[in-house]
């Protein structure tokens, strides 16, 4: 069933679990898909799920435990807290952040907040700990500040003035490429293959970006939402267009119907160039669905009587699904009705590929039954 509210990852997101270097935590480790962010790290022997303060906001996180923080400051992207969920498994916390945004986190997080004393543990409730934080364990959201409005004129205050200056001047690119290369050297790459679904992807990772990559990072995860929203807007296209089909077909519409299966094939085809940024499950979905259109117009083009079409668009379905049972008895059926030179011939093979299939369908053996005897020598073949 193919519906038009697509939520399909348009490009992937794979990283194993790596550690990754926050004050005042020695193992903390994440990995990340394409719509999360999973953070590990030990919170002691003997801890339990009410000692612990868990507070998820969309772009900032903060871990205390007993009172002590272990893990407070901004994300490396925004998350759906209400989608978000952390447990505690044999003294280590997992966290599971629902990404706002299928993208790339760069960094898991920044630690702004240096791990305090420990304080007095809250009290024991005898209450088990949850599966995800609930709302009234969660503390309200710190207040923002308001700063007192500042003069960036010539007669402000020197030191202001030149604090804007500096800011004008701030190299942006060379600050992320310097926050992206932290920890890395030149001669620590890594080299990722991913592969499935008749896609593959190389990935270099762990190596140092110079501020052209670090801005063209930049620029690819603001493009990604929309690359995503194109290619979902296609399969939804391509959907209802089948959909339209299906419904003048019933209708006594052939003519009509073909021309709505063949618009939702070139819509699909267009997909074609962004194939290899697809997911496995993008890929395998648009498939399914341009299978169906073409084997559906092959269906169309019968009702027409035009066998040059429906035995092209059967032949389609075939190269790519060889047992395709519809497309099969569909092109046969064409060629049977063509009955043109070695329209016979071909007709028969392509129902006794189906029998094999399909060895009770009736369908086939009548029309296999109702073809000439093709003979070779006095032996029927």
């Amino acid at each position: 069933v193919y519906m038009s509210h697509h939520n399909l990852d348009a490009i992937t997101v794979h990283q194993a679990r790596q550690p990754f270097d926050v004050p005042g935590l020695d193992d903390f480790e994440w990995a990340q898909e394409t719509d999360t962010a999973s953070f590990f790290f030990s919170v002691g022997a003997g801890v339990r799920g009410r000692d612990l303060l868990v507070r998820m906001l969309p772009t900032t996180l903060c871990v205390r435990c007993h009172g002590r923080i272990l893990l407070d400051g901004p994300l490396g992207g925004t998350i759906a807290p209400e989608e978000s969920e952390w447990e505690l498994v044999d003294g280590s916390l997992h966290l599971t952040l629902r990404k706002a945004q299928q993208c790339e986190w760069r960094i898991p997080i920044r630690q702004t907040t240096a791990t305090t004393t420990p304080g007095t543990a809250p009290a024991a409730t005898g209450a088990s700990a949850p599966s995800r934080p609930s709302s009234s364990a969660t503390a309200p959201p710190p207040q923002p500040r308001r700063l007192p409005a500042l003069d960036r004129s010539a007669g402000g205050s020197s030191v202001l003035r030149d604090a804007y200056r500096a800011w004008d001047r701030f190299d942006e690119a060379g600050a992320l490429a310097a926050v992206e290369n932290e920890g890395k050297s030149e001669d620590s790459i890594g080299v990722t293959l991913r592969a499935g679904g008749g896609t593959a992807a190389l990935q270099c990772t762990d190596y140092v970006k110079d501020t052209e990559e670090v801005e063209l990072d930049e620029e690819l995860g603001r493009k990604r939402s929309s690359l995503q929203a194109t290619l979902n807007a296609r399969l939804a296209q391509a959907a209802e267009l089948k959909a339209q089909g299906n419904r003048l077909l019933s209708d006594g519409q052939p003519r009509a119907a073909l021309e709505r299966y063949l618009e939702g094939e070139g819509a699909l085809c267009a997909l074609e160039h962004a194939r290899v940024l697809c997911s496995a499950h993008m890929v395998g979905t648009t498939d399914a669905l341009l299978t169906d259109l073409r084997a559906n117009a092959a269906q169309a083009a019968l009702k027409l009587g035009d066998w040059d079409a429906a035995i092209e668009t059967a032949t389609a379905v075939l190269e790519a699904v060889p047992t395709h049972a519809k497309a099969l008895y569909r092109r046969a059926s064409a060629h049977a009705s063509r009955d043109g030179d070695g329209d016979a011939s071909r007709a028969r093979a392509d129902l006794r590929a189906l029998l094999k299939v399909q060895p009770s369908n009736g369908a086939a053996s009548r029309l296999l039954d109702s073809l000439p005897a093709d003979s070779r020598g006095g032996i029927m073949v």
